[in-house]
């Protein structure tokens, strides 16, 4: 029976499966199910097996963002799921839509195709040469590999290896299907609040607020508050519709359980824990549950940059929250603040290794940072460049001509890209990289380094660099780097006092990763969320971003 249905849909009805849907993939599926003599590759006895319950959660959770225009059918591949009987044509049309979707789903993993966030200009490469394509995966080689796995009996093994195995991945799984859970139960819909609420304040809508902390996983109530009604379980819509002037029911009170659940939302919003209804607290509250199951997903598709094994030792910078971790042996042991790169000069997303640590190191300043900012102000101020020490030499070769900077200098010749002036401040105070440089072999100029302007860490939005990352420890962070090569922090300070480079090569290489997460899970099971500085989080283009949006 299973054999005459899945040849009915593959042969007599390939474009009206489950009604109205045309198979992609004939060829490709004709040579699947005959290779797997035309048995069902997802079901299981009228029931999805374990490997189909994955493909459709990962499925979903792919698609779940709209970031691309998927092909996976999922709404109607749910919906015929939830109709699943013992019809075995029914259930041979799910395997093949299944199989269809597979297809599609398993060559965008393997071609890297679900990595947002490629292709920014903010910072072109300098390399001459293009890198040599890469061979593509093919729909042909999905069913190879697909074959394989069911002669070996690997199918879930294979499905499984086409999403993240990282916690931080799969912990927002549960946060996406939470939203996604809130945007269908059709209960939520913003609030309209005119003033600002604080503690002890009366409002019909504080049974909604209340509920939306529920739902959100904010509110909890105190350990005496079984002695209370379960306030945040009524429905808020009838309460709010039962309110009346001067009602003094406690549902209608902001009391201190809702303050703390207000305070909690704030703290993990990235915003001013002060427990009151303001206007940014208003505006987070605000944020439709569908485009936070959109903007989850889409922050999930970024944990794909990362390797499957991250390293004993490694460094994590999460852009958004504007912080730097080195981690060891899976436990952070040294957490500080950066600098990153302005709106206009983002940092990229790079996974790369931090190969050696430069101690009073010079900067060659980028043509791009001297036009911008060093020509300008050697313009306005003849002494600029001695009094910020700062050399310039014909070219880039080495060795090269050193120009004379108290004579006057042709500005107009470091136009051209070729052959023009580089700018090389010495170390010492004034130098931009500060006192430490970290090396991240990539081919857009983008390290890790100090900073002579320590100020800059007092910020809470620090999208301020030209595009490097700067470090509010360097010196906690070469100890942590170098102290398996015998340096300590003694001999890392008496290296910088003298003034002289010193690059020192790692034995060791340590993975960086430059990530950015506008939503993740800490580790306490939180969903932080944070603004999304760069604009990265917009779907289709859209002018605004997710964190504004209101239905």
């Amino acid at each position: 029976m299973a054999q005459e249905s899945l040849e009915y849909w593959l042969y007599e009805s390939p474009n009206n499966v489950a009604g109205n849907i045309s198979l992609r993939y004939r060829e490709e599926l004709d040579l699947l199910y005959r290779n797997n003599d035309f048995q069902p590759v997802w079901m299981d006895h009228f029931e999805l097996s374990k490997a189909g319950k994955k493909l459709v959660s990962s499925l979903r959770h792919t698609a779940s963002d709209e970031w691309k225009a998927y092909r996976y059918r999922i709404s109607k591949l749910q919906t015929e799921i939830e109709r699943l009987s013992n019809q075995p044509k029914h259930a041979a049309a799910i395997d093949v839509l299944l199989s269809d979707a597979y297809i599609d789903f398993a060559q965008q993993v393997m071609n890297n195709e679900l990595l947002p966030n490629n292709g920014e200009l903010d910072h072109p490469s300098f390399k001459k040469v293009a890198a040599p394509p890469t061979t593509r995966i093919s729909s042909l080689d999905v069913i190879s590999l697909l074959s394989q796995s069911l002669e070996q009996g690997k199918l879930f093994s294979l499905v499984s290896q086409l999403v993240p195995k990282h916690k931080g991945y799969e912990r927002l799984t549960k946060e996406l299907d939470r939203y996604q859970e809130i945007a269908d139960s059709g209960m939520w819909y913003p609030l309209d609040i005119n003033t600002e609420l604080t503690e002890g304040d009366r409002h019909p809508q504080i049974p909604r607020i209340r509920w939306m902390l529920q739902s959100y996983g904010d509110y909890h109530q105190g350990s005496l508050d079984w002695l209370k009604p379960q306030q945040a379980t009524q429905d808020p819509l009838l309460l709010e519709q039962d309110y009346q002037a001067g009602d003094q029911r406690s549902t209608y009170q902001l009391d201190n359980d809702t303050v703390a659940a207000i305070q909690h939302f704030q703290t993990r919003n990235g915003l001013t824990a002060h427990g009151r209804i303001d206007q940014a607290t208003l505006e987070r509250l605000n944020v439709a549950p569908y485009f936070m199951a959109q903007r989850i997903a889409l922050n999930m598709k970024r944990w794909r940059y990362l390797p499957k094994h991250l390293g004993e030792r490694y460094i994590l910078v999460n852009m958004a929250n504007y912080r730097l971790n080195f981690i060891e042996n899976g436990e952070s042991q040294l957490s500080m603040k950066v600098i990153i790169g302005k709106e206009k000069l983002r940092t990229p997303v790079l996974s790369e290794t931090i190969n050696s640590v430069v101690l009073a190191p010079v900067w060659n300043v980028p043509h791009r940072i001297a036009k911008r900012s060093i020509i300008p102000s050697a313009k306005a101020n003849p002494n600029y460049l001695k009094e910020h020490n700062f050399k310039i030499y014909e070219g880039w070769q080495i060795p090269a001509k050193e120009i004379d900077i108290s004579q006057d200098i042709d500005w107009d010749g470091f136009n051209a890209r070729e052959n023009t002036y580089r700018f090389v401040q010495a170390p010492g105070e004034e130098n931009s990289l500060g006192h430490v440089k970290f090396v991240i072999p990539n081919d857009q100029s983008i390290y890790l380094h100090d900073t002579n302007h320590k100020e800059l860490f007092r910020y809470k939005d620090r999208a301020l660099s030209s595009g490097c990352i700067r470090v509010e420890k360097p010196f906690e962070l070469a100890h942590a780097l170098l102290k398996k090569q015998n340096w300590n922090r003694d001999t890392i300070d008496k290296t910088i006092q003298k003034a002289q480079t010193r690059a020192v090569r790692l034995k060791e290489p340590v993975p960086v990763y430059l990530m950015y997460w506008t939503t993740w899970v800490d580790e306490n099971g939180q969903l932080q969320v944070r603004d999304d500085v760069y604009k990265r989080d917009q779907i289709h283009g859209e002018s605004h971003k997710l964190d504004s949006i209101v239905l």
